[in-house]
């Protein structure tokens, strides 16, 4: 019931704890007179560059279907 809100909350803590790692403070998407500190939304768009760099599929490679299935193939062993 409150897996939403627990999605929600783990991908907040994640943000800020990439945050925390950087080197340097991000550039800020929506400059403010007077303000040095970045957002949320700033550092939400450092990640989704990164996510779309073409070396991310190294570190999360896409799932490929396998060409066969495994329980048919099981039971036709099972069978034979």
């Amino acid at each position: 019931m409150d897996t939403p809100l627990h999605f929600c909350t783990m991908a907040a803590t994640v943000t800020w704890l990439y945050a925390e790692r950087l080197a340097h403070t991000p550039q800020r998407c929506y400059a403010v007179n007077g303000r040095r500190h970045f957002a949320f939304s700033d550092v939400r768009k450092l990640i989704t560059e990164v996510a779309l760099q073409p070396s991310f599929d190294r570190l999360f490679p896409k799932l490929v279907k396998p060409t066969h299935n495994s329980f048919i193939t099981a039971l036709l062993r099972m069978v034979a």
